[in-house]
């Protein structure tokens, strides 16, 4: 043996690199410790499964012809990436390097790089970059990939539904985050298991899913949405809790002129709306969709400049005792006076308010300004009330605005209220329902707005520290049907009663609806039959200010509004209708 022949065998044999010997048909004569070591095999073991053995199915082709043309002299040195077979029969993934073997005419010497590692951590990056990792789904990246080459097949039968699930925060809050985790993959494989098997489905963060469905027309879209929803209606238990998940849904039909970011957009839109309609059901788009959209946004940022340039401005109402119609407290409800469209009312900018997180501000402003109302009126003795979105319940400095509002106009807590609709108070969590306390502890009264729309009204009334009811306008509405509405009415002001609460009946605008209500037993009311709101100015009794010809509504020294008939709550003197702070959900 020549020195140049023991030097490769001393490097075949030590080498930490998988090397191997084949003859010009890719078989193999030797392999070194490594490869075997690598392939879980001996060299005897890999001499005689031979190819078939040792190297995938897909590859083994192509190895052969690389072997052969390297073994012909035709290519010198070839590099190719060759899956191998580990005697596990788990697939290796390796760089394998073929050239001659010098000295032996017709054999070549193959190095094999080990791969494996390096390739499942490139595709675990490259999965993390196109599925979400809760739920398996895919992500954004990969949906609006999927979506484009759907939409270039055809973009009239692709169907976009953009879902989103129905009070997700509320399971989050009360059950925590592993809970609501829980309930997302449990989501994510309903809809999977509703939807076809080629359809793709996707989580864009949140409690937020998109599905694309091709060939499929708005109609066939919907129905399956319908159905869907229904699937997802059935209970699910959640940390020991039962909880009935609802999706709000979206659809969105492809166009020529569509593209994916486009059509998810429009989807998301809609799914707005079925939001807004209630919940729980699915919306087509339509191009006014759209229109709104951007009114909407327009909204958005002038109320910011509203809010910056002091356009907005509070009008109050009275809430007068129902034996006497005097008014005995006032209502405070928000207004903006619009540089181009004039007086806005609460339902043309609170909602969007709301959704851009602007509420809050907005809240403040009117809880200044009805404390400010109270400080200057020394002669008044009731009470104004300020809604409280559920967006500021439970937040850390809430009891402290109001605290500070108090102390900045020196005023008596007592003499302030707040305003909680049923709705917000049936997902209060427990640290929103440990902030209303800190408000009661405070001094200041609680009124439970809206009551008997909800669906659990007297259990919110009991698991919270409401010192009044508010009956719904809806109730109002229906007073002397000799039927449902006269029932609830009667209820809900005997409820009051027996609770040691104060009822107000709002909405009254007859003279009809003014005796039925007296009659079921109504001590409080509000509505246009006693006055309409008014702007503070306008509203007589302000250190310095002139009588108003309004005053025939207000007395110059307000009466005090009644004690509680029974039990231990203190009495709420007045009421206030929009939002400081609206808790709509």
């Amino acid at each position: 043996m020549n020195h140049d022949a023991e030097a490769f065998t001393g490097t075949f044999r030590d080498s930490p690199i998988g090397m191997a010997i084949l003859d010009a048909s890719g078989r193999l004569v030797d392999a070194n410790p490594a490869l075997t070591t690598l392939m879980g095999r001996t060299s005897a073991l890999l001499a005689g499964a031979g190819i078939a053995g040792a190297v995938h199915p897909d590859d083994r082709d192509q190895f052969r012809q690389v072997v052969a043309h390297v073994a012909r002299g035709t290519s010198e040195r070839v590099q190719i990436q060759v899956r191998g077979l580990h005697a596990s029969g788990d697939v290796l993934w390796t760089k394998t390097t073929l050239s001659r073997m010098p000295g032996a005419a017709g054999h070549v010497v193959a190095y094999v790089e080990d791969l494996t590692e390096v390739r499942r951590a490139r595709e675990l990056v490259e999965h993390h970059s196109n599925y979400d990792l809760l739920t398996g789904l895919a992500n954004r990246t990969l949906l609006i990939d999927r979506l484009t080459v759907a939409l270039q097949r055809s973009a009239a039968s692709t169907a976009c539904v953009f879902l989103d699930l129905d009070h997700f925060k509320v399971v989050n809050d009360s059950l925590g985050h592993e809970a609501g985790d829980l309930l997302l993959v449990e989501i994510a494989r309903r809809i999977q298991a509703t939807v076809r098997p080629g359809d793709i489905v996707a989580r864009l963060g949140g409690d937020e899913f998109v599905v694309i469905l091709e060939d499929m027309d708005e109609e066939g879209a919907t129905g399956t949405m319908n159905a869907l929803l229904a699937a997802l209606r059935e209970p699910v238990l959640i940390a020991t809790h039962e909880v009935v998940p609802t999706v709000s849904a979206g659809v969105a039909v492809g166009t020529p002129r569509t593209t994916a970011e486009t059509l998810v957009r429009d989807a998301d839109i809609a799914m707005s709306r079925a939001k807004a309609a209630g919940r729980d059901r699915v919306e087509v788009f339509s191009e006014e969709f759209r229109d709104d959209a951007i009114v909407r946004l327009s909204i958005e940022s002038e109320l910011r400049v509203a809010l910056r340039e002091g356009q907005l401005e509070v009008h109050y109402q009275p809430v007068v005792d129902m034996g006497t119609r005097a008014a005995v407290a006032y209502e405070a409800l928000v207004r903006w006076r619009h540089p181009q469209r004039g007086l806005l009312l609460p339902d043309a900018f609170i909602e969007v308010g709301e959704e851009a997180n602007l509420i809050i501000p907005l809240g403040e402003f009117v809880l200044d300004e009805a404390c400010r109302f109270i400080a200057s009126r020394p002669s008044f003795t009731g009470k104004v009330l300020v809604n409280v979105s559920t967006r500021q319940i439970g937040l850390p400095d809430l009891t402290g605005v109001v605290s500070r509002a108090i102390a900045r106009h020196a005023i008596a807590p007592d003499r302030l209220a707040l305003e909680i609709t049923e709705s917000g108070m049936l997902v209060a969590t427990q640290a929103a329902l440990a902030d209303l306390q800190g408000l009661a502890d405070l001094g200041v009264d609680l009124l439970l707005d809206d009551f008997g729309t909800g669906y659990s009204a007297l259990s919110s009334v009991l698991r919270s520290p409401v010192t009044g009811l508010k009956l719904a306008r809806e109730f109002t509405l229906r007073l002397g049907d000799r039927s449902t509405g006269d029932r609830i009415s009667t209820a809900v002001a005997s409820l009051a009663d027996s609770l040691g609460m104060h009822g107000i009946i709002e909405g009254v605008e007859t003279e009809a609806q003014y005796r039925q209500a007296l009659a079921q037993g109504w001590k409080l009311a509000q509505g246009f039959l006693f006055g309409h709101p008014t702007p503070a100015e306008q509203i007589p009794g302000a250190v310095g200010a002139p009588a108003s010809a309004d005053a025939a509504v207000t007395p110059r020294t307000t009466p005090r509004f009644p004690s509680p008939p029974v039990g231990p709550r203190s009495p709420i003197d007045v009421a206030a209708d929009v939002p400081l702070l609206p808790s709509r959900l």
